[in-house]
């Protein structure tokens, strides 16, 4: 079987497949955080959290304090794949450890 393309891939795949900062910019994730107090949320600029946390980074099941001054609540971290609407954001929980077909 040859490789498919991150583009023609199903959704399903891509969120049971955790996967490094640097390897999501590189196929085109687009990322954002939100607050679960406030709701505030933020586009999240991959470069910058390679440069800042490491390349090999995963976000997937990870959380962040909120940037809202005041607010003390945490971000959690929500994911368009590749091929996927832009705009629909699906949240990048941690896995169960079982991996779907391509």
């Amino acid at each position: 079987m040859g490789f498919r393309r991150y583009e023609n891939r199903p959704l399903a795949w891509h969120l049971a497949t955790p996967v490094s900062v640097s390897e999501m910019r590189r196929r085109g994730w687009v990322v954002m955080a939100r607050c679960q107090a406030c709701q505030l949320d933020l586009r999240i600029d991959m470069d910058l959290m390679a440069r800042l946390n490491g390349p090999d980074l995963v976000l997937f099941g990870r959380t962040c304090r909120c940037r809202r001054m005041g607010c003390a609540g945490r971000m959690f971290f929500m994911g368009t794949p590749p091929g996927q609407q832009v705009g629909l954001f699906w949240r990048l929980r941690k896995p169960d450890g079982s991996r779907p077909a391509l």
